[in-house]
């Protein structure tokens, strides 16, 4: 009976050891499309545009990427942290506000929030929903992980 324990533990401790560690870029989550603000274990993401505008009026979109490792890091960003994606009220997407890939590396201490704003306008009356994705990677390790963070959608009605 002692044997069938120890040989069952022995067991136990293998396969538990024997299961790869999640990385940080793995717990970051898949896009979700309602919740306000977006939280995976490592960051958290989240958007902000006006309800209603008219046509072919600029307007503001605010997007903030917070860590929320509960340690210092080094990000390596674009141009921005943000590109931003505008799809039509059938979910088609009709432009996206891109950045560009400069390779800027900046520290973000824990609990750090990059907040960054981008001017945008539509031209054709009707509703759309827009999303922020934070593209960056995390050094750590001696290798550099990935994340692809989308912000909730967000609906804006364009009027006349």
């Amino acid at each position: 009976m002692n044997k069938l324990i120890v040989l069952l533990l022995m067991a136990v401790i293998l396969y538990h050891s024997s299961e790869p560690n999640e990385s940080i870029a793995a717990k970051a989550s898949p896009t979700p499309s309602a919740s306000e603000n977006v939280k995976s274990e490592p960051f958290s993401v989240q958007i902000s545009i006006p309800k209603q505008v008219k046509a072919n009026q600029e307007f503001v979109i605010s997007a903030e990427l917070k860590n929320e490792t509960g340690r210092d890091l080094e990000i390596t960003t674009g141009s921005t942290a943000f590109y931003y994606v505008v799809r039509d009220s059938n979910g088609k997407v009709i432009n996206s506000i891109a950045r560009k890939d400069i390779g800027l590396t900046t520290s973000m201490p824990k609990g750090a929030v990059i907040s960054e704003k981008s001017q945008y306008r539509i031209k054709k009356p009707g509703t759309y929903e827009i999303s922020a994705i934070a593209e960056f990677s995390v050094k750590g390790g001696g290798k550099n992980e990935v994340f692809k963070i989308e912000t909730a959608r967000k609906s804006i009605q364009v009027s006349d």
